[in-house]
């Protein structure tokens, strides 16, 4: 509203006695007294139609919040942030491509099968350290020789014969 003070509201209250007369004067001040009235409720009425709106277009934000925290990719997002330009991802996608070119060359046909005399010398050798292995625990004092874990074979764990033999001759 206007600032009118005091003196400013006594020359207008002068000058509308002057002109409009002393008889008029109450009747006149009734009509202005309705229009006043009437023009604070229509700004109360267009307060409150812009305050509606504004609570809808807060709620209409919150709506959109919400629509876009339930469709969120966070597997999307969490690629964006990692790698914005997508370079990773095209590099892992050439080492996978790279991967499966490999495991398709070496189809079961070209894997070489080991020959059976080339087991038997496996199993040969194997049983030979097996004999080596105890016949060291049988020569060296039982607290020397640590025996293999258990779920192991013999031969495989365990102290090796140069170190049974080197704990042989420090006792």
């Amino acid at each position: 509203m206007p600032d009118i003070g005091w003196s400013e509201m006594a020359v207008i209250a002068i000058l509308a006695l002057l002109v409009i007369g002393p008889k008029d004067l109450p009747r006149v001040m009734k009509t202005v007294g309705q229009w006043v009235r009437k023009a604070r409720s229509v700004t109360r009425e267009f307060q409150s139609s812009v305050d509606e709106m504004i609570r809808e277009a807060d709620l209409e934000d919150a709506r959109k919040a919400v629509r876009s925290a339930k469709t969120m990719n966070p597997e999307k997002l969490l690629s964006d942030t990692v790698d914005p330009t997508g370079t990773m991802a095209e590099e892992m996608r050439d080492v996978e491509r790279e991967a499966s070119r490999e495991a398709a060359d070496q189809s079961p046909a070209a894997v070489e099968k080991p020959a059976a005399s080339d087991v038997e010398a496996e199993a040969d050798g194997d049983a030979t350290k097996i004999a080596a292995v105890e016949t060291l625990m049988k020569r060296a004092p039982p607290h020397s020789v640590t025996p293999p874990p258990a779920g192991e074979p013999s031969g495989t764990g365990g102290d090796s014969g140069a170190d049974a033999d080197v704990k042989q001759k420090s006792a």
